[in-house]
């Protein structure tokens, strides 16, 4: 059932994005959705067995299962403080690419502005074509103006794409590597996490007597104050933790302000448009590429932005 729905679900995300085309962006966004949702629910599902296994306990007469599962329980309030963290995370790591959806979005803004300019100008040019053969020249010399008109528009929609283009290929590469870093910064950290609590109860449960072949009746239960100690410290611990800082870039750079050069080999068309004919400018504001790096850069085919 589970799988259906799933598979449901993502034919609806696709069918959704029939209309505005990135269909496979979509089905990331709404994939980690899932995961953050499945991460949320296996957390939940932890404190409701961790509160039925307290209640049990303390119907119990056995002084060390009150005692273990209340300390136990006291870890588990800590793992799942660890766990909403780390789903705090996952939905930045999603909200990125939510953000490149949007980039893509105001991309195809731009192309279908250069299709009317496009549009438009075509149809002038039919309109000239009709005129010219009937030797109306004052009509004529309005056309022509207009032509010029819309090239003119036309050229700057087109420098518009191109602009587009490169910014947004810039800042998805910003948004997708910080994105990567900080999300594998908070596994690091879940997982240091569950290690030090996980040892923690691990130590508790050793506190649990043995029972060998003495009588029941004289095993005493003397690991409280060893276990109150073992929470203590995970405590401590889990204050101490710091995480790694990623941060690349300053946030204006996100923002919509000149990104910086992060694929200096962009095709020679789009380096001519953005900055003239100034041969020593390179995209993206950078200096000219080296050649004996070009092989190694990435390089964004912008010469059939039209």
């Amino acid at each position: 059932m589970n799988k259906a729905g799933k598979t449901l679900r993502r034919s609806s995300v696709r069918l959704k994005a029939l209309g505005s085309g990135h269909s496979d962006l979509n089905m990331v966004i709404s994939q980690l959705k899932d995961v953050r949702s499945s991460a949320k629910a296996f957390m939940m599902a932890q404190n409701t067995a961790m509160q039925d296994l307290l209640k049990w306990s303390l119907t119990c007469e056995n002084l060390a299962f009150k005692d273990v599962f209340m300390q136990l329980n006291e870890l588990n309030t800590l793992w799942s403080e660890a766990q909403k963290d780390f789903t705090d995370h996952l939905k930045e790591f999603s909200n990125q690419f939510e953000l490149i959806l949007e980039g893509e979005k105001h991309v195809d803004q731009a192309r279908n502005r250069l299709n009317s300019c496009e549009l438009v100008e075509t149809k002038i040019r039919k309109d000239l074509k009709k005129a010219a053969k009937k030797a109306q020249s004052e009509e004529v010399r309005q056309l022509e103006m207009r032509l010029a008109q819309a090239e003119r528009s036309r050229g700057l929609a087109h420098l518009e794409v191109v602009d587009r283009i490169q910014e947004n290929e810039c800042i998805k590469m910003i948004r997708v590597k910080e994105g990567l870093l900080k999300l594998s910064e908070s596994y690091i950290e879940l997982a240091h996490k569950c290690n030090v609590i996980y040892d923690a109860q691990r130590d508790i449960a050793h506190e649990i007597p043995d029972v060998h072949e003495s009588d029941i009746q004289e095993i005493k239960y003397t690991g409280s104050q060893a276990t109150r100690r073992a929470v203590s410290r995970v405590k401590d611990l889990l204050r101490q933790y710091r995480r790694s800082s990623h941060n690349m870039v300053p946030s204006a750079a996100l923002r919509g302000e000149p990104p910086p050069p992060y694929y200096p080999n962009l095709s020679d068309e789009a380096c001519s448009l953005s900055h003239g004919n100034n041969p020593d400018a390179g995209c993206c504001g950078s200096s000219p590429p080296n050649n004996s790096r070009e092989s190694s850069q990435a390089n964004f085919d912008l010469s059939n932005v039209s």
